[in-house]
């Protein structure tokens, strides 16, 4: 097989922007095995730009596709190795691409690859494709969530290829040559691929390829590209949908028609006024209209370009297929994010709750976890047990990055509970008791060892001191566009934060009370437990939600419920089983001392608990650099001279509680 081939087709060369048809593939059987690809090979290169360094890939003669040699990439906890395919010429925004390799991933184990949209990397991730351990394959981005599910078999080699023409925004994948489907994109192009060993993951990579046709222009030519604001919403909600057209002509475009047809209607506007220059974007808004339960198709038309017909009718129409999501009657999701101020990824959690709440509102309880903060509860924080962050579970299931857990969550949203909660509450002001009653009804017949917890979370939380100020690695807009924190500084002031769903106590513990119910449940069997909480002086009643779960015997939360104080207040508070936390409120926790703290060739711990602990001390990758078993809680020394700088999580666990701090090596 031929390697490492980089064709200018004499062919095609009706050629747009001195561009011709670029082939490229790479089968890596010239390279040496143990060898570094990029350091060899110019073709590729680097994450850091350092080929040979820490991120470069070694040539394997393991496992092939074509033999001899492979990529292999594995990693428990993240990295480094970050392999980079620049695209010639590119970026591409017009004409059409494609992009495969034949993939093995090791049973229960994951693979990952993305596509950059600038040839600066991080500046955008056009999709990104996770193929999980689980053999679910998911294509998302940071801007429109998840595009697409769907699997793939482990154990064994599949090719993966993704097609694109960039004209009309349309993104197919394949898996071995059988479509998995279709979607439009939020980002319009593609500069390279990257190829990460993300957390879990153990996976083969050969016989790279690519191929990108330019596009010819003609002179008069509006293509539909956009259907946006209707997809992934629910049944009876009412959308605006945007429509979004673009001139993929020579000539200035300064008028055009657009047509919807959604569930028998039939929207028309008509556009004037507009100058929209070769290669630019119009997006125009439509009227409202309310969303039909069942699979429905929505398409949208441009015509009537500069009032006449354009000379390529073929890209005038874009159909996508609406099947909103009917949620289960009484069903509220509970997303719990763990999180940090010291954590600059940590932004991307804040901006996936807020959209999700705004979409979604009334059918979702977000809480963020804080750990290692002055927000951190360490009862709650503790059973999170998170060392990779931020990072989100819905209704406890799975982990999922934030910007991720959409589509978990909409799949939960249809599954029927077995149980409704109502809240209400008593407050005494002079005390700050919040008493709470939560009250629980069970609408399907069911046994087992169900649970309940309550937990209090705060709305427009700020602070004052260094540990209130949020880092933020979206600064700059080096890293994509992240909610308008990228127009913020890398550290954002205490001043400038208000920090929303803050989890400040969880009771009786994260788990729940066992046996909070009968053995086996009859429909409409009811059940009240109350809770009862001293509120610290910095905690503002009316800006607190009360949450309710019912959990499961297999750990999941079957149901919520989610209202503010005086939403609670107005319900009648009733007396039933008295739930105990592990802890009270205002009781003084275990401290962890650091110092120095940020250290640098070494630093020490103690702890003024002296019982047998364990202490546990993470990356920000959420790799574990360091165990200590039997620590007695007094002072000791830690060599860290080999540490990369930045931040690190110490996790102590003393048996009855985990303690988290923060430590920086610098």
């Amino acid at each position: 097989m031929k390697n490492k081939t980089l064709l200018l087709s004499l062919a095609v060369l009706l050629v747009y922007a001195a561009k011709a048809q670029v082939n490229f593939t790479d089968n890596f059987d010239q390279d040496s095995a143990g060898q570094y690809l990029a350091k060899n090979d110019a073709a590729w290169t680097t994450w850091s730009k350092s080929p040979g360094g820490a991120d470069d890939i070694l040539v394997s003669s393991d496992k092939s596709h074509s033999a001899p040699n492979a990529l292999f990439f594995a990693s428990a906890a993240g990295g480094p190795s970050d392999l980079v395919l620049p695209f010639t010429n590119a970026p591409y925004n017009t004409g059409n691409f494609s992009f495969s390799m034949w993939m093995f991933v090791n049973t229960a184990k994951k693979g990952y690859f993305n596509l950059q949209e600038q040839t600066t990397v991080g500046k955008g991730w056009s999709i990104e494709v996770n193929f999980d351990s689980l053999s679910n394959l998911t294509i998302l981005n940071t801007n429109s969530g998840t595009l697409l599910t769907t699997t793939y078999t482990q154990n064994v080699w599949f090719k993966v290829e993704v097609k694109v023409n960039l004209n009309t925004n349309l993104w197919e994948i394949f898996i071995d040559n059988t479509s998995k489907g279709t979607f439009s994109n939020s980002y319009r192009a593609v500069a390279s691929v990257d190829i990460y060993d993300m957390a879990g993951s153990s996976f083969y990579v050969d016989d790279v390829s690519y191929s990108y046709t330019p596009y010819v222009k003609p002179a008069l030519n509006a293509a539909l590209t956009y259907i946006n604001k209707v997809s992934g919403y629910l049944a009876t909600q009412v959308v605006t949908p945007q429509i979004e057209f673009r001139n993929l002509g020579t000539q200035t475009i300064t008028s055009a028609t657009i047509k919807i047809n959604y569930n028998g209607n039939t929207q028309t506007k008509n556009i004037t006024g507009i100058n929209i220059a070769s290669l630019g974007y119009d997006t125009v808004v439509m009227d409202p209209l309310t969303l039909a339960a069942g699979s429905k198709t929505f398409t949208a038309t441009v015509s009537l370009v500069n009032g006449q017909t354009d000379n390529d009718t073929t890209d005038n129409s874009k159909s996508i297929l609406l099947n909103p999501v009917v949620p289960a009657i009484g069903k509220l999701v509970v997303a719990e994010e763990s999180t940090g101020t010291w954590c600059g990824w940590c932004v991307r959690g804040v901006v996936a709750l807020k959209n999700l709440d705004e979409k979604y509102h009334g059918l979702i309880a977000s809480i963020a976890v804080h750990n290692a903060d002055p927000m951190a509860n360490s009862n709650y924080d503790g059973g999170m047990a998170c060392s990779s962050f931020p990072n989100t579970k819905v209704d406890r299931g799975s982990w999922f990055d934030p910007s991720a857990m959409e589509t978990d969550f909409l799949n939960r949203l249809m599954i029927a509970p077995h149980a409704m909660i109502t809240n209400a509450a008593q407050y005494d002001a002079t005390t700050r008791t919040l008493k709470v009653s939560l009250s629980t009804k069970f609408i399907q017949t069911t046994s087992g060892n169900y649970k309940i917890a309550c937990v209090l979370t705060e709305d427009s939380v700020h602070g004052t001191g260094k540990g209130w100020d949020q880092h933020n690695y979206y600064a700059g807009g080096g890293n994509g566009v992240m909610g308008g924190f990228e127009n913020k500084p890398n550290d954002i002031p205490a001043t400038q934060m208000v920090y929303d769903h803050v989890g400040r106590v969880i009771c009786p513990n994260f788990n729940g009370l066992s046996n909070a119910f009968k053995a086996s449940m009859n429909a409409g069997d009811s059940f009240v437990h109350n809770f009862t909480f001293v509120l610290d002086s910095g905690w503002n009643i009316g800006r607190m939600h009360i949450i309710g779960m019912v959990i499961d015997p297999g750990g999941r939360i079957d149901n919520g419920s989610a209202t503010t104080f005086s939403e609670a207040s107005a319900n009648s508070y009733l007396s039933g089983t008295a739930v105990l936390g592990v802890q009270r409120l205002n009781e003084v926790q275990p401290s962890v001392n650091l110092f120095p703290n940020p250290a640098k060739n070494s630093f020490h711990i103690s702890l003024d608990n002296k019982s047998s602990s364990t202490v546990s001390i993470f990356d920000m990758s959420g790799k574990m650099v360091k165990e200590i078993t039997n620590f007695n809680g007094n002072e000791l020394d830690i060599d860290s001279q080999n540490w990369n700088s930045g931040i690190y999580v110490v996790r102590i666990n003393t048996g009855e509680r985990t303690i988290n701090a923060k430590l920086v090596i610098e």
